[in-house]
């Protein structure tokens, strides 16, 4: 079955649906490490505890050698910053839940759900907007629906199965956005706010995660080829 972008369900409905979709022309962006420290605070997220999950899928991925299949260390980071994010913040008072293998983690009292997604070499980057690497499903679509409503009133045209999954998912949802690579390894929460017909393309903020030996991200005169972050340990040998 067919959907539609959430800019096409939201033309014409707003009225009728008694919401409306925020317009975002250019996102916020927390690059400094102190502003990026301070929003993550008000978001009642650990800062701690996110550098700890990035940290630990780049160790994961490094673990990795050259006789695993080629996909296993991207989906070994992934499992690993999920794994340890849910370890953090769990005795923190947040919860896990995983809707259709769409796994958050969840903090009721501040209203928040994050999810992981691994993104592009623009992950930290002010020179332009990250991508989301994989096909977008039902979920990632229902999240950027319910991030762009004011209420939980749905235009008509949203299909039952989008609705319901965008229903499940109760609280706005942001993407801890991981780009790790053996030399490189750079991550943002962000909050999705569009997609194209393969992956999530803008977002209306993005919190760059101060990592060690980071700044938290390109300044606006620094040119993208300087991004990587030197990194000590390499890939085990096979």
């Amino acid at each position: 079955m067919t959907r539609l972008h959430f800019s096409n369900l939201l033309e014409g409905e707003k009225n009728e649906a008694g919401s409306k979709a925020m317009a975002v022309s250019a996102g916020v962006v927390y690059q400094h490490p102190f502003d990026a420290k301070r929003r993550l605070a008000e978001l009642n997220i650990s800062v701690e505890a996110v550098v700890k999950a990035v940290l630990a899928g780049h160790t994961a991925r490094l673990n990795c050698t050259d006789n695993d299949p080629p996909f296993i260390p991207g989906t070994e980071a992934w499992r690993f910053v999920v794994r340890t994010l849910r370890d953090e913040l769990l005795p923190l008072g947040w919860r896990k839940d995983d809707p259709s293998n769409y796994s958050l983690v969840i903090n009721d009292s501040s209203q928040i759900n994050i999810v992981v997604a691994s993104s592009d070499a623009l992950t930290c980057s002010v020179r332009g907007s990250p991508r989301t690497k994989s096909l977008k499903g039902l979920f990632t679509e229902a999240a950027v629906l319910k991030n762009n409503l004011e209420s939980d009133l749905f235009p008509e045209t949203v299909e039952a199965e989008l609705r319901k999954a965008a229903t499940i998912l109760s609280y706005p949802t942001w993407m801890l956005l991981i780009h790790i690579e053996d030399d490189d390894c750079k991550a943002e929460l962000s909050l999705p706010w569009s997609f194209d017909d393969r992956s999530v393309t803008e977002w209306a903020e993005r919190i760059f995660i101060p990592l060690p030996d980071s700044d938290g991200g390109l300044s606006v005169d620094e040119p993208a080829d300087n991004a990587d972050i030197d990194v000590p340990v390499k890939r085990k040998a096979g």
